[in-house]
């Protein structure tokens, strides 16, 4: 097996912080060996959102490690990605997520469907 690591970076007034977790293969779903930017972990705990460079947007099952539903259509690589919430002020805010890509585009997505509102 392979060991895999999540790797940080913060710049702090003029300091750079520089973290780098070890993770175990099973708690990693990262076959094809690109980089993931992840998002937050969901407010129930359960899931979490990831950006990508294959231009998707994934929640994962923390406990299973498996995928819930992917979002497509950025047309480059996503690199934030945010649970949103019922102040967003839409119908089903709790529901949505949102994602910024280097194609230049901000979408909101809704987790039920798998669709993209805008």
């Amino acid at each position: 097996m392979t060991k895999q690591f999540v790797y940080g970076m913060l710049k702090h007034q003029n300091h750079y912080i520089v973290w780098c977790i070890d993770i175990s293969p099973l708690q990693s779903n990262n076959k094809n060996n690109k980089s993931n930017s992840i998002g937050v972990i969901g407010g129930n705990g359960y899931t979490i959102c990831s950006g990508s460079h294959d231009k998707t947007i994934v929640i994962w099952d923390i406990e299973t490690a498996k995928r819930i539903i992917t979002f497509e259509g950025h047309e480059n690589v996503v690199r934030s990605v945010k649970y949103g919430s019922n102040e967003l002020g839409i119908n089903g805010g709790a529901n949505t997520i949102l994602s910024g890509s280097y194609d230049g585009s901000v979408r909101l997505w809704d987790i039920r469907s798998g669709k993209q509102i805008q």
